[in-house]
C-alpha cells in the first residue's frame, strides 16, 4: 500500500497527525506544540491544517483515515468542545478515570456493546471530518498495533516488540504481535504504569509528569519501602488502587526520594522479569508506549539486550504515527524531524514584530559557541520541529557541561525543579540518538563535564551525528577543541509549556528566560540591553 496517501490522527490526550505518502512518513506534529496547551486532548484542528498545508496536500487527496482506539472514544468525540477545554491533568485514582477505565473494560468483554460503541464513534468522527473536507474511509486500528508499529520503525532485526501504557482498547501491555500474533497483558490490573502514575499523583506530581519521579529516584533509597512496592507491583497483578486510603497513608510517613526510588526500583524489576520470561531468541528489543518514555527503564533493559530502540514519541502522542503505519505497512525512518518548518522571511517578519535586531549569518553555530564557551546560554531553533517529547537539537536550549553554576541559573529561569538532571549531547560516546535511554556516564563526563552528571552517575546522552544535523555537528566539533566534549541539551520551553513550535515561540520564550542569544534559522539573536 505503498502508493496511498494515508493521514493518521489520535483525537485523546497528547492529540496529533501524521501523513504518510508515496512509502515515507511526511509529517507529523502534536496539536499541543500549536495550540500552546500542554498534552493538548480532543480532535486536533490546529495540527491537521499544519499538515496539510505544509505537506501542499487537499483533503480529496486523502486516501484513508487512520485512527488509533477501536472502542471507548465515543463521550469523549460526542463532547470534544467539553473535552478539549477539561484538564489534561488527571488523577488516575479520580472517579472520572476510574469510570472511564471501568466503561472501557466494560466493553472489551460484552463484543455487541462494544460493536455499538464503536460505530457510533467512528460516525461522530467522520462528521467532523467531512466539515474540513475531508471523505476518506476511516480505519480504526488497536491502540497497541499502532505503538508495536512505531516500534518497528526502527527496523532492528531479530527483534522482541513490547509495548506498555496506562491501558487502551482493554489492554495494558503486548508482546511482539500485531494482532492474533501477540500476547496480551488484557487488563490495567497488571498495569505497571496505572501504578506509576498513581504514585505519580501521590507524590504531588501531575499526570505526564512521571520523568519528574523517575529524576527524584536517584536520590532516594529503595529499600525501606520494598516491601510495600512487593506487595502492590507483581509480576502477574498490580494494584493501581495502591491498597486504597490506608495503603496510600503509608507512603506519607516516607520521604517522598524513597518512594520515588522504590517505586522506580520495582518497576524496573517487574517489566525487566515480564520481558525475560517471554523472550525466547530475541537478541533485540524495540518499545514503544507511555511506560518507555522513563529512560532509566529503558537503561536496564538495554543491558539485556544487544541493541534497543525506543520510538521518539513512545506515548500516546505517537498514535498517530502507528496508526498510519498499521495502513501502509513499514517505511524508512531515521530521526522525528517531523514537524513544520519556517521560511526565512517568517522568520524575519516575527523578528520585525518583536522589534528585534538579528544579523544573517552562515554559520549560525559559530556565534553561538562564542556565547556558550564564555558561560553564556542560547537558544536554537533550526529547521522542523521534533516530534515528541524530547528537544533533540532543533528547538534546544544549550549551554556549557562543565560548570553547575550554570544549569542552576538555567534551572531557574525555567522553573525547573533542582533535583531535575539536564542531559548532555555530544558527538562520541553511550546514548541514543533520540536522547531514551539512560547510561552510566564515563569517566570523561564524570571529570570534564559534572553538570551533565545525575546523582547517581547517569546520564541521558544524545549522541549527534553529521548526517542528522552537521550544524550541531560542526558546533559540538568547536565545542571539543576548546575543551568541551560536551554540551547541555534541554527543551526550548518554560516548565509546564510545550516545547516551542514557531519563531513567535521562540522570540516570546527567548525573552521571558532572558537568554544570552539564539539561533533562528539562519539568523542570531543577542539578548536585549
Amino acid at each position: 500500500m505503498a502508493d496511498l496517501t494515508v493521514l493518521g490522527l489520535w483525537d485523546g490526550h497528547d492529540a496529533g497527525v501524521a501523513l504518510i505518502r508515496d512509502g515515507s512518513l511526511q509529517f507529523a506534529v502534536s496539536e499541543e506544540r500549536l495550540s500552546r496547551v500542554k498534552r493538548a486532548q480532543g480532535f486536533p484542528s490546529l495540527a491537521l491544517q499544519a499538515c496539510l498545508s505544509q505537506c501542499n496536500v487537499d483533503p480529496s487527496e486523502i486516501d484513508v483515515i487512520a485512527v488509533p482506539g477501536r472502542f471507548g472514544r465515543l463521550l469523549h468525540r460526542a463532547g470534544d468542545a467539553v473535552y478539549r477545554r477539561s484538564s489534561t491533568q488527571r488523577d488516575p485514582m479520580g472517579l472520572s478515570s476510574i469510570l472511564a477505565r471501568e466503561m472501557e473494560l466494560g466493553m472489551a468483554r460484552l463484543p455487541t456493546l462494544r460493536r455499538l460503541e464503536s460505530k457510533g464513534s467512528q460516525a461522530v468522527l467522520a462528521r467532523r471530518l467531512r466539515r474540513v473536507g475531508l471523505r476518506a474511509p476511516v480505519v480504526p486500528v488497536d491502540h497497541h498495533d499502532a505503538h508495536a508499529w512505531t516500534a518497528r520503525l526502527g527496523g532492528l532485526p531479530d527483534t522482541m516488540v513490547v509495548t506498555m501504557d496506562g491501558y487502551g482498547d482493554g489492554l495494558a501491555a503486548t508482546f511482539d504481535g500485531p494482532g492474533p500474533d501477540r500476547e496480551a497483558l488484557s487488563s490495567p490490573g497488571c498495569s505497571v504504569a496505572l501504578v506509576y502514575g498513581a504514585v505519580t499523583r501521590q507524590l504531588g506530581f501531575s499526570e505526564g509528569e512521571e520523568g519528574k519521579v523517575m529524576g527524584l529516584a536517584a536520590h532516594g533509597d529503595p529499600r525501606p519501602l520494598a516491601p510495600w512496592f512487593r506487595e502492590r507491583m507483581g509480576f502477574e497483578s498490580c494494584l493501581p488502587s495502591l491498597g486504597g486510603r490506608i495503603g496510600r497513608r503509608a507512603l506519607t510517613e516516607h520521604r517522598r526520594e524513597d518512594v520515588a526510588a522504590a517505586l522506580q526500583h520495582r518497576t524496573e524489576e517487574v517489566v525487566s522479569g515480564w520481558i525475560d520470561a517471554r523472550r525466547q531468541q530475541q537478541t533485540n528489543i524495540a518499545l514503544s508506549g507511555g511506560l518507555f518514555a522513563n529512560a532509566s527503564l529503558n537503561g536496564r533493559l538495554a543491558k539485556q539486550f544487544d541493541r534497543i530502540f525506543v520510538f521518539p514519541h513512545m506515548g500516546d502522542g505517537g498514535l498517530c504515527v502507528g496508526a498510519a503505519l498499521a495502513v501502509t505497512g513499514p517505511v524508512p525512518f531515521k530521526m522525528p524531524f517531523l514537524g513544520p518548518d519556517y521560511a526565512g522571511d517568517v522568520i524575519e517578519a516575527a523578528l520585525h514584530k518583536r522589534g528585534l535586531g538579528a544579523a544573517r549569518v552562515d554559520h549560525p553555530e559559530d556565534v553561538l559557541l562564542g556565547v556558550i564557551d564564555e558561560g553564556g546560554i542560547v537558544g536554537r531553533f533550526v529547521g522542523r520541529s521534533e516530534f515528541g517529547p524530547r528537544a533533540l537539537g532543533h528547538r534546544s536550549i544549550l549551554c556549557r557541561a562543565d560548570r553547575p553554576a550554570i544549569l542552576s541559573d538555567l534551572g531557574d529561569r525555567l522553573d525547573r525543579e533542582p533535583f531535575m538532571p539536564f542531559a548532555p549531547i555530544r558527538r562520541t560516546g553511550a546514548g541514543s540518538a533520540t536522547m531514551t535511554v539512560v547510561v552510566d556516564a564515563d569517566e570523561t563526563l564524570r571529570r570534564e563535564c559534572p553538570a551533565a552528571v545525575h546523582v547517581d552517575n547517569t546520564v541521558r546522552t544524545q549522541v549527534a551525528t553529521e548526517e542528522n544535523d552537521a550544524g550541531m555537528w560542526r558546533l559540538l566539533g568547536r565545542a571539543e577543541s576548546r575543551g568541551m566534549p560536551a554540551l547541555i541539551n534541554t527543551s526550548f520551553n518554560r516548565h509546564q509549556e510545550p516545547i516551542v513550535e514557531t519563531p513567535d515561540d521562540a522570540i516570546e520564550t527567548f525573552l521571558s528566560t532572558r537568554l544570552d542569544a539564539m539561533q533562528l534559522g539562519g539568523f542570531v539573536v543577542r539578548r536585549p540591553q
